[in-house]
């Protein structure tokens, strides 16, 4: 039976800055990338790289950013419960890598530092868990809360040490830890903290699992019964970035260790593939690739775009318009639906909502790449051509009324109104002239189209 993992710490942005070749001076050309990250974040997606379920507890301030890319974390699939924390400044975590995607110096404001989380909500995030997942990013009183819980429920913990600064936190939980992962600097602050000379003691003291990683010389596993394994690290061909190996690394044995039974040295085999599809990307995980620019984009084309019909919204096509406005000789078509009302009141909603999408279909098929047609409101759709004059949007609309006579529309005709916009004046005008345009084709019978002031109806 496959078992849901509950991972526990920091989920912030990552802004990475890496030198493009390797200079003296502060200030170098080079690349900036923001991404979705923070241990834990890393740690769950991961996770659902492999597939697995996994629960993600974390805490971050409320602004509208970190609202945003709690939005990216459950699209990944990560069932997310986070503390938001009025007046927390923004979770981030700034680094600058060497050329070869290494970290050089970094600096980080992780919320999970300095807020403690809740037993009720410990309590609340381990329901049907089968293991745990901490990082010491959180602070003692949470650590120790979390051990507390997870002991009484009998759920195994696994921790990793993130940093020289933070490994001493692990300290007074160490004992209580299936298995912690460290790389070789936080081993050496952790025995100086725990005054041991070797982490075969560290081990044998805690009762612990220590796996500790040693870049190119591998990692070795430091078992309580003073077994130590050796393992290689994988050959990598290419490499990327070394931000989020370790965490790729440290995932990988514990999902081994605890879906399939595997021993440590068999799982820790079992990452390396998962370590390197990190080393050959940017992020420091599997799902954060533009993490940043993916989650703008989503929120930009739901504020843009009609969600029925794709197409422009009123409101983004009137900020659009302002750089139309001191110009002159663009078009613009109004077109009404004919008869929807019918469709509505006689096929239902659904129906009428299908009409409405194969209207957009036909007008977005119908215009160029430059053009900007929107759903203005209801059955309403307008179209702006720039740098069109009134008798070269009729080939337009000749296309609309073809392509709309050809698509399902269910009785569905179109109307149509042109005005070309004259200097100085203002959309609501130019609006004016069109519909009024519109109205006498309908007036015209409908199924047509009308010139402002320079064509009759045909």
């Amino acid at each position: 039976m496959i078992k849901t993992g509950l991972v526990i710490g920091s989920a912030h942005l990552d802004i990475l800055a890496r030198p493009a070749t390797e200079s003296e001076h502060k200030d170098r050309i080079g690349s900036v990338t923001i991404e979705a990250g923070g241990t834990a974040c890393n740690l769950a997606f991961n996770l659902r790289r492999l597939g697995r379920p996994v629960r993600l507890l974390t805490a971050w301030g409320a602004s509208p950013i970190e609202r945003l890319m709690g939005g990216h974390i459950q699209d990944k699939g990560v069932d997310l419960i986070a503390d938001e924390i009025d007046g927390m400044p923004l979770a981030a975590f700034v680094a600058q890598l060497t050329v070869q995607g290494d970290m050089h110096t970094a600096v980080s404001a992780t919320p999970v530092d300095t807020h403690t989380f809740h037993e009720a909500r410990i309590r609340e995030a381990m329901n049907g868990i089968g293991y745990v997942i901490v990082e010491a990013n959180l602070n003692t009183q949470s650590l120790r809360s979390i051990i507390t819980v997870a002991k009484e429920a009998g759920i195994p913990v696994f921790a990793l040490a993130v940093s020289q600064d933070k490994v001493e936190r692990l300290a007074h939980v160490l004992p209580n830890v299936t298995a912690a992962f460290m790389n070789g600097a936080e081993a050496e602050r952790l025995m100086e903290v725990m005054q041991a000379i070797d982490p075969a003691d560290l081990a044998t003291i805690t009762g612990s699992t220590l796996v500790v990683t040693r870049g190119e010389r591998g990692a070795v596993v430091y078992q309580p019964d003073e077994t130590r394994l050796k393992i290689s690290a994988p050959p990598l061909e290419h490499i990327d970035t070394l931000l989020g190996v370790g965490d790729a690394f440290s995932i990988g044995i514990i999902d081994g260790v605890v879906q399939d039974g595997m021993s440590y040295e068999a799982a820790a085999h079992r990452a390396h593939e998962l370590i390197r599809e990190i080393a050959r990307q940017t992020a420091c995980n599997a799902f954060s690739m533009n993490a940043l620019n993916n989650i703008v984009s989503a929120l930009y084309e739901t504020a843009r775009n009609d969600q029925l019909t794709r197409l422009m919204r009123r409101s983004a096509f009137e900020i659009e318009y302002t750089r139309f406005e001191k110009g002159w000789g663009h078009t613009l078509i109004m077109v009404d639906c004919d008869h929807f009302k019918r469709v509505n009141d006689q096929l239902g909603h659904h129906t009428g909502d299908l009409v409405l999408q194969g209207v957009a279909a036909v007008l977005e098929n119908s215009v160029r790449a430059s053009d900007m047609p929107c759903r203005w409101g209801g059955d309403e759709f307008v179209i702006l051509l720039p740098h069109t004059s009134a008798e070269d949007s009729v080939r337009v609309v000749e296309r609309i009324r073809i392509l709309a006579r050809e698509a399902e529309l269910y009785g569905v005709t179109l109307s149509m109104g042109i005005a070309t916009s004259r200097p100085g004046e203002t959309l609501g005008l130019l609006m004016q002239r069109a519909d009024a345009a519109m109205y006498r084709a309908k007036q015209a019978g409908r199924d047509s189209f009308h010139i402002a002031e320079e064509v009759e109806a045909i």
